[in-house]
Parts: C-alpha cells; sequence; structure tokens
C-alpha cells in the first residue's frame, strides 16, 4: 500500500446560517483567511515528506467556498518547491476547461521542477464550472476525451499535427520534455464510460468517500473491462481509494475534534445535494452510466442533512483512534482491492493543530500496519 495526503483546500470562514443554496460569491471570502488556510495546508502537506508518506496531491475546483484552489498545477508547484523526495501531484486538472497544450506544458514542467516526482492528473469537472467559463457542458465527455488525446501526443510525440472537433493544431513540438518516461497520470472514474476510457489508456483510477462495496464495484468493472476488453491485467497498483481521515488518542476525542468539521463540509460541498443518484446530464452523463450508478450497492451520496453517525458508518470520514482507524481501513483496502490510499486529513474547520497531531498518529501507528496490503509496483503510469 502507498500513502499519499489529499484534500480539497476548503474555505474555513464559512457563517453557520450559510447553506450551499446560498449564491457562492466572492463577497464571503476573507483574503487573509484565505491566505493563512493556504499557508497551513503546505505545511500540512510538507511534513508528510519527514512522516513517510509516499506522496501528496492536491485537486482543483471553481467558483466555490468548498475549495479555493483554481489551479492544482501553481499548488503542486509551491508543494515541490518544500520537498525533496515526495511524489507530488494533481488529482486533478479540469481538463476540458483548459487548453491541453499547455496542461502538457505545465505536467512536463512539474516533472522537470520536481526531479521526476511529479504525478499528473485529469478531470472533467462539474457542470457549474463549465456554465461560469461559458463551455457547453453538453459537450464535456467529446472535449475530454479528445483533449485527452492531445496531451498524451504532448507528452509522448516528438511533434504532430492534430485536427479534431475542438482543436486544430500544427507543429505541436513540448519543451521540456518530462523526466518520466511515460509520466503518470491518474484519473477519477465514477460512471461506466469513465472506468471503459481508462481501462482501454491503461489510465489509474481513484473512487473518494463511498461505501466500501463501491469502491469494490468500480475497480472490480475497471479490473473485469481491463482483462475482457482491452487484454492487460490490471491490479491494485492501479486502484486508488480516498477518504477522510483524522486519528486522535482516543475514539470520542477524535469524533469530537473533527464531528463540527465534517458536517461543515458537508453544509457547504456542492456535491451535498438532497439527491441520492442525480439524473442524467447529455454530455455530463448518459443513460448508460446513470442506469450503472443506479444498480451499485450504496450508491447514495450522503446528503447535507446526513448526521454525523452515519457519514462515520459508510466511511465517508473514517475517525477515530490508531487501532479503531487501522482496523477499518485494512477491511476497506482488502475488499475493495485498491494499492494507493489517498488521506484526507484536512476538512472544512479542523484545525491546523488537529491536523498535524492526526497525521503523526497515522503516520507513527497506522501506516506501518497496512504498508503490506495490497502491495503495489512503483507508481502505475498511463
Amino acid at each position: 500500500m502507498k500513502f499519499y495526503s489529499f484534500d480539497e483546500t476548503t474555505y474555513p470562514g464559512i457563517p453557520d446560517e450559510i447553506g450551499p443554496e446560498v449564491r457562492q460569491t466572492n463577497r464571503f471570502c476573507d483574503p487573509v483567511l484565505a491566505a493563512e488556510t493556504y499557508q497551513e495546508h503546505l505545511d500540512e502537506w510538507a511534513m508528510c515528506e519527514d512522516l513517510g508518506f509516499d506522496g501528496v496531491l492536491v485537486n482543483e475546483h471553481h467558483f466555490t467556498y468548498f475549495n479555493i484552489n483554481p489551479s492544482c498545477t501553481v499548488l503542486a508547484a509551491a508543494i515541490i518547491a518544500r520537498t525533496k523526495t515526495l511524489k507530488v501531484g494533481v488529482i486533478g486538472h479540469v481538463l476540458p476547461l483548459r487548453h491541453p497544450v499547455q496542461t502538457a506544458e505545465e505536467f512536463a514542467q512539474l516533472d522537470i521542477l520536481s526531479g521526476g516526482r511529479f504525478i499528473g492528473g485529469i478531470v472533467r469537472g462539474v457542470p457549474q464550472e463549465y456554465v461560469s467559463y461559458n463551455v457547453d457542458p453538453f459537450t464535456s465527455r467529446e472535449r475530454f476525451a479528445e483533449s485527452y488525446d492531445i496531451l498524451n501526443k504532448c507528452l509522448t510525440e516528438e511533434i504532430f499535427d492534430y485536427q479534431g472537433k475542438f482543436y486544430d493544431l500544427k507543429a505541436v513540438s513540448v519543451w521540456p520534455k518530462p523526466l518520466q518516461n511515460p509520466l503518470p497520470i491518474w484519473m477519477p472514474a465514477g460512471s461506466s464510460e469513465t472506468i471503459e476510457f481508462a481501462a482501454e489508456r491503461h489510465i489509474p483510477i481513484a473512487r473518494v468517500w463511498n461505501p466500501t462495496v463501491v469502491f469494490q464495484d468500480a475497480f472490480e468493472y475497471y479490473k473485469k473491462v481491463a482483462k475482457e476488453k482491452f487484454g492487460w491485467d490490471a491490479g491494485p497498483e492501479q486502484c486508488i481509494g480516498s477518504r477522510y481521515i483524522h486519528v486522535a488518542e482516543t475514539t470520542e476525542r477524535a469524533i469530537e475534534e473533527c464531528r463540527k468539521a465534517v458536517m461543515y463540509v458537508r453544509r457547504l460541498s456542492t456535491f451535498s445535494r438532497p439527491v441520492q443518484v442525480p439524473a442524467p446530464v447529455p454530455g455530463l452523463q448518459t443513460d448508460r452510466s446513470y442506469d450503472y450508478r443506479k444498480r451499485s450497492k450504496g450508491a447514495e451520496m450522503p446528503g447535507p442533512g446526513t448526521p454525523f453517525e452515519k457519514l462515520r458508518e459508510t466511511g465517508f470520514i473514517v475517525c477515530g483512534d490508531p487501532d479503531y482507524v487501522t482496523e477499518w481501513l485494512k477491511n476497506d483496502m482488502e475488499t475493495a482491492g485498491y494499492g494507493h490510499f489517498m488521506g484526507m486529513f484536512r476538512m472544512g474547520t479542523n484545525s491546523h493543530e488537529n491536523v498535524i497531531k492526526s497525521k503523526n498518529l497515522f503516520a507513527e501507528h497506522v501506516m506501518p500496519k497496512l504498508k503490506h496490503i495490497n502491495e503495489t509496483t512503483p507508481v502505475a503510469t498511463a
């Protein structure tokens, strides 16, 4: 098992009376608090090097206090500058909203700056982001596929022309080339089409938050498609699981320390709609993917009113003393069959001091007991 630190860069200063239905304008943003939040996150990620983590990953969202990091490559560069041995990755870059050649250039540059420690990551993004960028969300899947094709060519070919539905490119030759060949690329995958897209291209897939059985269903489907449709064997090294984590001296204290922070996240998350499985949006989610999600056991995503106890039961948050967290994750890892774990240690309003303590306890008492599970090859690549 490989261990990474990952979290949403959530803004912690939204008043209690504000919920997800309120328009998310920046009148709620105190730039001083935002700057403090960034610095605390950077310190929490950099400390992972001394604690023995394998890497750190960041992501991005737009126009939301749920995540105030609009450029994961900028944040990755800041982490790279503070570290020497950690893998540093993005999971991920909203590929359809950026020019894929620029994405490739930034990925290659980050790999050079890090000395070959970079993990690229790509996502399609959420509908609200497309609307504000004035990009047709109905073209999301097509844009993503074409952009990935260009990204891959940029990172693997000397020079190329490209003519597609969205891009017409001439004489593209990316400088500098990345140190790693091939450069690792990861991506989250929740729909059947996205899982198949990743399996065809040997891209490792990630799942976040869902109950163990949903992780298991996604990873087993990925491995099945890889074998039966594309003729290769996918193992745990191609599968990434991620959960909110908080460790304290006792389970009672862990619950006390993170309850409010978790409920803050659930209240504000743009994904916390009171709809169990959203209806399909053409171009974003097809009828086939909608049916796949409905068939998936335990597919409902807890809404903003879900009690903390239910969130803890389903694994949205794994919090407790070291023994509790170890046993919970051991079952999750062995049942779902993933080989990379991304612990989300910073949630909502959780204090910097609590996060530091939690990471220290996790590294000292939890990681050593889980490293042997689903032992992986070096970081999986596309």
